[in-house]
């Protein structure tokens, strides 16, 4: 084992375990002093922890080793190419982080039950793949332009809260939630690095940091285009 990747795996169990023992700590207070229970079933629950924990540590690993040098290195590249390749590329790639999303399937599996098959799952995950590629592809736009985050984030805000203000009630929760569940560890381990890597070959390293923001403008992506379906099957339903 190189001296490089010991130093990743070494890392990564530290955080693992940084970012564990308080929660379990909580648990276990409200589980034993507040509650003033035994746990059921120690042996399955400690089983379920380490596991947990081990998943979490292989992760963070597999991370650190391919995802986020994957993304420096594809956005190094998308620098130098034309604008409209880049611009595809960025929407078939957010589209594609939107379904490998495990988050974003549950969202799509809830919603379908809480509304009884009337809104399907592969609607809502086509819904919400279609806010995340548009909101890479907006991303970039950002960085080649060198906007401001406030540029982007302020009108589509303001969009999102005019849409809401027509959009069926019971729909907008889920519609800023599948702004939540988009920004899970795929988009977060790639997309990010893939942006500020392209901002970097661009603009230098000083400006490096025009990469960041593109988690933020993901997450409001799906909420426009979740509150656009709403009102489009509210229309359909008014029309029949």
């Amino acid at each position: 084992m190189t001296l490089d990747l010991w130093s990743t795996v070494s890392h990564a169990a530290l955080e693992v375990v940084e970012a564990t023992l308080p929660v379990l700590a909580l648990i276990a207070f409200f589980q034993f002093v507040v509650l003033r229970r035994p746990v059921n079933q120690p042996r399955a629950v400690v089983t379920g922890i380490v596991m947990a924990m081990f998943g979490f540590f292989l992760f963070i690993v597999g991370a650190k080793l391919s995802l986020i040098p994957m993304g420096v290195a594809i956005g190094e590249v998308l620098a130098g190419a034309p604008i409209v390749a880049v611009l595809g590329f960025a929407f078939v790639l957010g589209a594609a982080v939107a379904f490998a999303e495990p988050a974003v399937r549950i969202l799509a599996f809830e919603v379908d039950e809480v509304s009884a098959g009337s809104l399907r799952k592969r609607l809502i995950s086509s819904a919400v793949a279609l806010g995340v590629g548009i909101a890479v592809m907006v991303s970039v736009l950002r960085i080649v332009h060198e906007l401001p985050l406030a540029a982007v984030l302020v009108p589509g805000y303001a969009l999102a809260i005019v849409l809401t203000l027509f959009t069926p009630r019971d729909m907008v929760p889920a519609a800023f939630d599948a702004g939540a569940v988009a920004t899970g560890p795929v988009a977060v381990n790639f997309v990010l690095p893939l942006t500020t890597g392209m901002a970097i070959a661009l603009w230098g390293e000083d400006v490096g940091a025009l990469g960041f923001g593109v988690v933020g403008i993901i997450a409001l992506g799906p909420i426009i285009t979740m509150l656009a379906l709403s009102l489009s099957l509210r229309r359909r339903e008014t029309d029949d």
